[in-house]
């Protein structure tokens, strides 16, 4: 294996982002392998194991999804950099908007938007003010519980969405994974997208939620299917953002949805986000060899771990 150098980071967020997680502070490394860099971001809430444990099992030649994610990343990333081109060698797909608190529906039109990511499972009260607020104005909708709603609590909320039910192309994880209960919602007519253990749990109807930090694996046609970041550190969403660009002119290109890669966002400006482009609802692929970053990721203080 080749020699193994990590970074460790603290991204911090104006808000928890997700119904499991209140953290305002999430820790994660950039590794560097090779001629290549890829990025370990746990979600613990999630499943996920701490990063202090991710790295241990790194150094001891052990895996994890995430271990495998940037495993593949920093070999495809190497590989483009030793040959000194970009990784994106066609445009970004566009995106949804992923809405935060105080954001408002005529921000995200007027910026080229017509669909809306809303994460749900705090606050239903509210979130279903939001849900009418955002269909409201002809958005279309993405819900996401992270699976933090029992069924009986997910099917009121569903049907108090009422008219605005219209408006929903999918909701990500609504319940905790069990088969009946989630056939249940299939037969109560939810549009359920499959987020954690996708290769697993997907079944044909279901729309599978892609994220390259964990898994490469992409459905059979002619499922549908959409690409997200990690919500992670800006080369983790910049390695998402290059996926979908090269699964956009694959086999299954006419399967893949509006993706979810404006996670930038989420977290306080650092050098590295401070690099990230947008046109309307499209990444702008950075410039540099590989993922980008090339300056920023040089200057890094590396220490090895292998």
């Amino acid at each position: 294996m080749s020699t193994i150098h990590y970074w460790r980071y603290t991204l911090r967020s104006a808000t928890a982002l997700n119904a499991v997680s209140a953290r305002r502070e999430h820790e994660g490394a950039l590794l560097r392998i090779g001629d290549g860099f890829g990025c370990l971001h746990p979600w613990p809430e999630l499943g996920d194991l701490p990063i202090d444990a991710q790295l241990a099992r790194l150094g001891r030649g052990e895996s994890t999804p995430l271990i495998e994610g940037a495993l593949r990343c920093a070999a495809a990333d190497g590989e483009a950099r030793l040959a000194r081109r970009s990784l994106f060698e066609r445009s970004i797909p566009e995106s949804h908007w992923l809405a935060l608190p105080g954001d408002l529906p005529d921000e995200a039109k007027a910026a080229g938007y017509d669909r809306v990511k809303l994460k749900i499972g705090r606050d239903l009260a509210s979130e279903l003010d939001q849900a009418r607020l955002w269909g409201g104005t002809g958005f279309h909708l993405r819900l996401d519980a992270n699976g933090s709603l029992d069924e009986a609590v997910f099917l009121a909320f569903w049907k108090s969405l009422g008219p605005t039910r219209d408006r929903v192309e999918l909701v990500e994880d609504a319940i905790p994974p069990e088969t009946a209960a989630w056939e249940r919602l299939r037969g109560a007519g939810v549009p359920l997208a499959v987020d954690r253990e996708t290769e697993k749990r997907f079944s044909p109807g279901d729309i599978a939620v892609l994220k390259p930090a964990l898994s490469g694996w992409v459905p059979a046609v002619p499922a549908q299917y959409l690409v997200t970041s990690y919500m992670d550190h800006a080369l983790g969403q910049i390695w998402a953002a290059a996926e979908a660009s090269r699964l956009s002119a694959g086999v299954n290109s006419d399967g893949m949805l509006v993706c979810g890669l404006m996670t930038h966002r989420c977290f306080e400006p650092d050098p590295f986000f401070e690099q990230i482009r947008c046109e309307g609802s499209r990444l702008i692929a950075p410039a540099g060899t590989g993922l980008g970053f090339d300056d920023l990721l040089e200057g890094l203080p590396w220490k090895r771990l292998i």
